[in-house]
């Protein structure tokens, strides 16, 4: 029997903010942490669980179907959401988290390297996502995300507002460190290089128009290579 926390009518605990809950504990279904609590490694989260803003939970948690998650949530490596589940804007998740079907990420989330996203999941803007990750079908990005080496996106996900045939970043290609996404759809190609995007043929206008030939040069030429090249 709980006597640490209140119980609600659909038997959650009521966890008040700043809280620190141990390592290992398992919250019952529809439990409502406060504020800016803090959870240790391995917490068990039920079904419907909500988490307000800025909650830090250690690695290895496992949260179940349907949880919300406030903005601003820290969650450790390895952690397990379950599917359906909706995370606030400004979030971050560490390496190797794996989320299932149809979750929703805010704004502005960050998401370590090797992490897992199931079908039809949805991200927010400004999203940014480590390495080696892998997204389901039929996800959608916001503007302005950003994939890190070695990403695969499922079928029929969209990106940037189109359906996303293949994609290719590239990085330093004048020497400053500047990233260029290259996004294949079935008209064409996206250019989605810091606040611009549009068409190879506008990038390279604007690039020759700012004095940045090579950029002007190399970018139409990979993306002739890019729509020469079969996809396998």
């Amino acid at each position: 029997m709980n006597k640490t926390y209140k119980t609600s009518i659909a038997g959650g605990w009521i966890v008040p903010a700043y809280s620190d809950i141990p390592a290992g504990t398992v919250l019952p279904a529809h439990s409502k942490i406060g504020s800016g609590c803090k959870l240790g490694n391995h917490c068990t989260l039920g079904d419907g669980c909500t988490l307000v803003h800025r909650c830090d939970l250690g690695y290895g948690c496992k949260l179940g179907d349907g949880c919300k998650l406030g903005y601003g949530c820290d969650l450790g490596y390895g952690c397990k959401l379950g599917r359906r589940c909706d995370l606030g804007n400004l979030c971050k998740l560490g390496q190797w988290c794996d989320l299932g079907t149809e979750c929703k990420l805010g704004d502005g989330c960050v998401l370590g390297n090797l992490c897992k996203l199931g079908q039809r999941c949805e991200l927010g803007q400004w999203c940014r996502l480590g390495s080696r990750c892998k997204l389901g079908n039929l996800c959608k990005l916001g503007q302005r995300c950003s994939l890190g080496e070695g990403c695969t996106l499922g079928d029929v996900c969209s990106w940037e507002g189109v359906e996303v045939v293949r994609f290719l970043t590239l990085v330093n290609v004048s020497g400053s460190g500047r990233q260029v996404t290259l996004i294949q759809h079935a008209d064409g190609v996206l250019v989605r290089a810091g606040c611009f995007l549009g068409t190879p043929e506008e990038f390279a206008a604007r690039a020759k128009a700012e004095g940045k030939d090579l950029y002007a040069a190399a970018i139409p030429a990979v993306v002739e290579a890019m729509l020469a090249t079969p996809i396998t």
